[in-house]
């Protein structure tokens, strides 16, 4: 599909860079034939005996012969040489236009197929990550069905309800993003101490190690959009509890924040996509994939920074909100 558009789009530069030299070419010979001088008359001189000469405007009968006859012939060679030309000139000129169009076409078609692969990819992973909790609801209806052991079964349907859900509604948020018919949340005054503690003590339950919160800045009270920075904030907590292993390390700096958890590094190749939709570096940790891609899309719609470090069993996410 792409190789047909990339030829597509050659075959259309190349013919109306065609037509456009033709046309050139004719306009030039005909303006050439058109506007091209007479040749003055020729003098006739005759030579006399003893060196003398006499000179007379009139030309002969065999005179108006040759001079009609050079005339053609000078047209003729003088029409041969602008020809050849002309199409050398043409030549050159479509084989550079059809250098110039391949490579301009392969970049053009790069990015459309780039775009192409990963919709695929992120059609076919969302249908997966449907697939497992409606897989699981259903066979828990059918054990509800035959046990009558209603709570177990009930509370195994509501899990993964709850997990169906919430990726609905992620894969919703990044369409939404991905249109613009989503913008940033309202401005507000925000002390980033007091709300960072809060969310810190939500997660401490959560994981099994120690979560530590260190302020480094010396005014923590900013205006920004509060609800795209705690859910920035959420998204890196979560991903902290689920692959951290025995700490945690919150950190303040005066335009950043920094959370960072011990555990296995993340492999250079896993870092270049770690902020890809689906993309997770353990596939047996529980969630979607879309936490740090959500975190990436809200950062890039608030022209926030975000990246990610990996170096002695230490995995640092450095969330620049300024």
């Amino acid at each position: 599909m792409f190789r047909k558009l990339r030829n597509k789009i050659i075959i259309i530069t190349m013919t109306i860079t065609t037509v456009v030299l033709v046309v050139a070419g004719v306009s030039i010979m005909l303006f050439s034939a058109t506007f091209r001088p007479e040749p003055k008359p020729l003098l006739n001189i005759t030579f006399m005996e003893g060196g003398e000469f006499e000179s007379s405007t009139q030309i002969n009968q065999y005179s108006d012969q040759q001079l009609n006859s050079f005339i053609k012939n000078d047209r003729r060679e003088g029409n041969a040489r602008l020809l050849s030309i002309l199409l050398c000139v043409g030549i050159s000129i479509e084989t550079i236009v059809f250098i110039i169009t391949y490579y301009l076409s392969e970049r053009i078609v790069a990015p459309v197929k780039d775009s192409y692969d990963k919709q695929k990819v992120f059609i076919a992973n969302a249908s997966h990550e449907l697939k497992t909790p409606l897989a699981v609801i259903e066979a828990n209806m059918e054990a509800l069905e035959v046990s009558k052991a209603s709570e177990e079964w009930k509370e195994n349907i509501e899990t993964e309800i709850t997990h169906a859900n919430k990726l609905v509604l992620d894969l919703l948020q990044l369409a939404r993003m991905d249109t613009g018919s989503i913008g940033s949340s309202p401005a507000e005054e925000v002390d980033l101490n007091d709300v960072i503690n809060e969310h810190v003590e939500i997660f401490k339950p959560k994981f099994s190690g120690k979560i530590t919160f260190s302020k480094k800045a010396e005014n923590t009270k900013r205006t920004l959009p509060k609800q795209d920075f705690l859910q920035v904030l959420d998204i890196l907590l979560d991903n902290a509890t689920k692959y951290g292993d025995k700490k945690i390390t919150v950190t303040l700096n005066q335009n950043e924040l920094t959370v960072a958890n011990d555990g296995a590094v993340v492999k250079k190749e896993d870092l270049e996509k770690i902020f890809d939709r689906f993309y997770q570096t353990d596939k047996s940790r529980e969630g979607s994939g879309l936490g740090l891609a959500i975190a990436k899309a809200i950062c890039e719609q608030n022209k926030w920074g975000i990246n990610c470090e990996s170096t002695n069993k230490t995995t640092k996410f450095i969330f620049s909100f300024v």
